[in-house]
């Protein structure tokens, strides 16, 4: 882990995309060798047993998680396959305007290398790709039905000077389709201390990416508050195809992406920060913060019931 510049109370950086996924050897193929992302451990023990289970509000729970890196600095994606409660799998009519986490998206070094190998474990892409040369997109849906967006052109660029150069992906955004806008954006700001950004990631045209061509929407972009971002958050209120609910009976080890994570490098003083401030905008926590000394986290949930996980670990 590179240094990183003392952060400021209630100001961390948005690192990490979760999932639950349904069968965790094929998830993380897909993601290792079909977009090159790499290995980063994993763990039985931690999330077993009446603490992870009061930490992601699933008594009794128990799962196993990986992790992958891309080119990203201090960010990561998280795969969690639960053993107990079984994941419901993500409903068969699933639409990107449906409420939650419902879209991510990465760089690519290489686009058209990145969708042949994706094609070769079973990916195509849903439209064809769109853009002019450098600048073109797909999105494809991983084993777990989470669509991926692929960008050639990356919306950071300078953060890709940055990290494991010999990595050919990198972590880039997260989508949040929400019903209420204006009360997304309020806890955005003063909950989680994050800045409107004025580029926009995505056009009407986009749409058609991800099945939805003619959709209306409205659509804003944020970035962590702590000054080099390295993945944004995307907000979507989508007016048609207006967004369905989460399904009866939603838990959070349900087969989709779980929830984003702000993390601090430098110990557990920014995420208590952060937690407060986050309580103080209306959010309720699934438990009092675990500290385990050198890790530790929390997951909350905002006024519309969105999670969010706020974590440290020591280098």
């Amino acid at each position: 882990m590179r240094h990183m510049d003392r952060l400021l109370p209630g100001f961390l950086p948005l690192n990490q995309i979760a999932f639950a996924v349904l069968d965790l050897r094929r998830a993380e193929a897909w993601w290792r060798e079909g977009l090159g992302f790499l290995p980063a451990g994993g763990t039985r023990a931690l999330f077993r047993g009446p603490v992870s289970g009061r930490i992601q509000k699933l008594p009794g729970s128990a799962s196993t998680c990986w992790c992958l890196l891309g080119r990203n600095d201090w960010c990561q994606l998280e795969l969690f396959q639960y053993e107990k409660p079984v994941s419901k799998p993500m409903p068969a009519d699933y639409r990107p305007s449906d409420l939650g986490y419902s879209r991510c998206g990465v760089w690519v070094a290489d686009l058209d290398a990145a969708l042949a190998c994706l094609a070769r474990l079973g990916s195509e892409p849903l439209a064809p790709p769109a853009g002019v040369p450098g600048q073109r997109r797909a999105c494809v849906r991983n084993p777990d039905g989470v669509y991926v967006e692929l960008m050639e052109e990356d919306p950071l660029p300078a953060q890709n000077a940055r990290g494991r150069q010999d990595c050919p992906v990198a972590i880039r955004s997260a989508t949040l389709s929400t019903p209420d806008m204006h009360a997304s954006v309020d806890f955005l700001v003063r909950g989680l201390g994050m800045r409107e950004v004025s580029r926009q990631l995505h056009e009407d045209a986009h749409e058609a990416l991800w099945g939805l061509a003619g959709a209306r929407c409205e659509r804003r972009v944020f970035a962590d508050g702590s000054g080099g971002p390295t993945m944004l958050l995307e907000l979507v209120q989508y007016r048609d195809p207006p967004g369905r609910p989460f399904p009866a009976g939603y838990r959070l080890c349900d087969q989709r992406i779980l929830n984003v994570c702000f993390g601090d490098p430098q110990g557990s003083a920014g995420v208590m920060a952060l937690y407060r401030q986050a309580l103080a905008a209306g959010a309720q926590h699934n438990c009092a913060p675990l500290n385990l000394g050198i890790a530790g986290c929390v997951y909350v949930s905002d006024p519309l019931g969105f999670s969010w996980e706020f974590m440290w670990a020591t280098p």
